[in-house]
């Protein structure tokens, strides 16, 4: 299994899985863009993919890297976490948000941002965190919100992170980087999962809380594909299968997870932030997905690669 989770989660499910079904089972921890890459170079490898965005997965179908399957057990999900020719099926969804230090935030003198314009702020200069969008599939969330919400415009959008950019202090290659720099102090702001700065304040960094743009935010349906040439396909529709079920979305609980499941009789754990209450963007997975190879290129040139030389 390629696995785009946390650690602890992937050790999780694989560990149930096998115990569940006999299966002999393992897993690499990716992130979405590195994922996409090892398809590309390293084709069968994986029997199945779990985790990272619906529209990765589509961009994986793209590229013939994707078995079309339709679990029996997606009837099970609201319409909205299936693809309806069987590319992918959602086991698990949570929004962008700001996690901040609450510590540093009163150092600087400023509040939490509920605004993207807020991380422009002077004070937050290289306080910011980031994921880099090539790697990791919450910075390009960041990055096709900010394009919804100024109308898909690609310019305006660069525009934005290249202002951005002076407050970022790091662009990291996992996503749950950043919170781990907030909860530290070494940076103020992360650009991070609503799920994995909860995750990260549970874990002892009690100084984190988490804020959402009152314009608007992305969210994420977290996808299991089931892999083109995997050398054990049957192994890979089964646990597909199960990770739909109750049995396995039951356990994010005790992960802990603080990623909602989608299976609606799964049970939600203790501080999970609730989903139904936050502001979101349109989220368009198609275009997203369509769209993800133009902007990170523009952000690797015009940001990404202006950072290094300066």
């Amino acid at each position: 299994m390629a696995c785009s989770q946390q650690e602890d989660f992937c050790q999780a499910i694989t560990r149930a899985f096998e115990e569940q079904s006999g299966l002999k089972t393992s897993y690499v921890r990716l992130g979405a863009g590195e994922v996409l890459a090892r398809l590309q170079t390293n084709p069968g490898e994986f029997d199945v993919w779990a985790g990272g965005q619906a529209e990765n997965h589509l961009i994986a179908n793209d590229r013939k890297h994707i078995e079309l399957y339709q679990s029996p057990n997606a009837a099970a999900l609201p319409k909205q976490y299936n693809d309806t020719t069987g590319i992918w099926s959602g086991f698990y969804t949570d929004s962008v948000a700001f996690c901040s230090n609450k510590t540093e935030l009163e150092r600087k003198g400023v509040k939490a941002p509920t605004s993207w314009n807020d991380l422009l702020n002077p004070a937050l200069k290289s306080a910011v965190a980031m994921p880099h969008p090539a790697t990791a599939g919450v910075g390009y969330m960041a990055m096709f919100t900010v394009a919804t919400l100024n109308g898909g415009d690609e310019a305006k959008t660069i525009k934005y992170f290249q202002q951005l950019n002076t407050n970022v202090m790091q662009y990291s290659k996992s996503a749950a980087t950043g919170t781990e720099q907030a909860g530290r102090g070494e940076v103020t702001v992360a650009i991070a999962l609503d799920s994995d700065c909860q995750k990260a304040n549970q874990a002892g960094f009690s100084d984190l809380v988490t804020t959402y743009p009152a314009e608007g935010t992305g969210f994420e349906v977290g996808a299991v594909s089931l892999l083109a040439g995997a050398r054990n396909a049957a192994g890979g529709k089964k646990f597909f299968d199960w990770l739909l079920t109750t049995d396995a979305q039951n356990l994010y609980a005790g992960i802990p997870s603080f990623a909602a499941p989608t299976n609606p009789e799964a049970t939600v754990g203790p501080n999970v932030p609730p989903q139904d209450t936050v502001k979101k963007v349109k989220w368009d997975i198609r275009e997203a997905a369509d769209r993800r190879e133009a902007f990170t290129k523009a952000f690797e040139t015009d940001i990404a690669s202006a950072t290094q030389a300066q």
